[in-house]
């Protein structure tokens, strides 16, 4: 196969993906912008030879751990505002009035007057679950079943605008939703929970090099210089943290 032609696939399945839904598309975006600038970061420091292997040592954790929180805090906020959004907009929670009041001449004229603010009991709890794949199959809906031969034509006539402008809508509220959420990920929530984060792995790291110094002090200072005799090697490993004082 050429490059190509696995570059078109390549771009025929990006398309497929996000041609309809921009907001994936931003929030799978900016998550693998945050995988290749955590990804630099750390090579950053492997690579450079300024660094000491001590000082590596103490900041590779702390990075990954910085790189861990950026890119599952950043995702898994922002996909979940994502998929509220799209929820409330499926089951119609938020619809703009120029839908809703097409939706109402679909009204079947046997059916009792509707009021706008109630447009969604022209609907069954089935039917609110998806309101676009109930519009995309409309034939089925329990309004078009018991609509006469001329309300059925006039469904067939507004359906096509109804899909239409529920489908850029619910595109243009992900999108509004992805920007907000990833605003309130990279400038809220990330950073208050990678400091807390940080100082937990931070604390963790000092502690783990102080023994490891006390140790080496002990070791160099008095098992070394002064062996101590086999009924006292149990205080080759003294540390600060033990509760004997010398």
């Amino acid at each position: 196969m050429s490059v190509a032609n696995t570059f078109m696939k390549f771009k025929d399945s990006l398309f497929k993906a996000y041609a309809g839904d921009g907001g994936k598309m931003l929030v799978h975006m900016g998550a693998l912008g945050w995988v290749f600038s955590s990804a630099a970061q750390l090579g950053a420091i492997l690579t450079d030879k300024k660094i000491d292997k001590k000082k590596k040592k103490f900041l590779l954790p702390q990075e990954a751990s910085d790189a861990a929180v950026n890119v599952v805090m950043y995702y898994s906020l922002c996909d979940l505002i994502k998929r509220g959004s799209d929820m409330a907009v499926e089951r119609g929670y938020i619809i703009p009035g120029d839908i809703v009041d097409r939706i109402l001449s679909l009204k079947p004229s046997k059916l009792a007057a509707v009021d706008r603010s109630n447009w969604r009991s022209l609907f069954s709890k089935e039917e609110l679950k998806s309101l676009s794949k109930t519009f995309s199959n409309y034939t089925k809906m329990s309004m078009f079943e018991n609509a006469n031969g001329l309300d059925k034509r006039n469904i067939r006539n507004v359906m096509a605008l109804v899909q239409e402008d529920f489908k850029s809508f619910k595109n243009g509220m992900g999108v509004f939703a992805a920007i907000f959420a990833s605003v309130l990920a990279c400038n809220l929530v990330t950073p208050y929970v990678r400091n807390k984060l940080a100082n937990v792995v931070q604390k963790e790291l000092n502690k783990k090099e102080e023994r490891a110094v006390r140790k080496e002090q002990i070791v160099q200072n008095i098992t070394t210089q002064l062996p101590l005799p086999n009924s006292m090697r149990v205080f080759n490993n003294y540390n600060k943290y033990s509760n004997i004082k010398i």
